[in-house]
């Protein structure tokens, strides 16, 4: 009779194991993914500043005029805002946003980036050489 028992206490050992193992695994895995989450979030806004930046200086070099900076773009998941882009006899300053929005797991992550470069100019507007170059991007 006195055995009896002890096989309901392994059991219930054996379950209590079994349940905080599922518990970790799924906090693991949890924790994971939401990390993933902010991660591609921060790397769509790296994408999204870069690419106001291409489209700025495509503008450049078809020579069309660089207007003064356009309300924000919604490009994919988030918006291109052109901060400010500055045209100082042959150097060229674009600074650029890319922003996802707030209602993202990630909370409206942004990227800012800024485009420093230096052309040699024909005099018709376009920009024909790059003799200098500098990006930077900050978070």
């Amino acid at each position: 009779m006195k055995g009896r028992g002890f096989a309901l206490i392994v059991t219930f050992v054996f379950m209590t194991a079994l349940a905080v193992m599922t518990m970790a695994i799924i906090s693991m895995v949890s924790s994971n993914t939401r990390s993933a989450g902010f991660q591609l979030d921060d790397t769509k806004a790296l994408y999204l500043a870069q690419a106001g930046v291409d489209n700025i200086l495509s503008d450049v070099r078809a020579g069309r005029p660089v207007a003064a900076v356009p309300a924000p773009i919604p490009l994919g998941d988030g918006t291109v805002e052109y901060v400010a882009v500055t045209r100082v006899s042959d150097t060229l300053t674009i600074d650029v946003r890319g922003k996802m929005p707030l209602d993202r797991p990630a909370s409206g992550k942004e990227v800012k980036a800024r485009l420093v470069a230096v052309y040699t100019d024909d005099g018709s507007g376009k920009f024909l050489a790059c003799s200098s170059w500098k990006e930077s991007y900050e978070q």
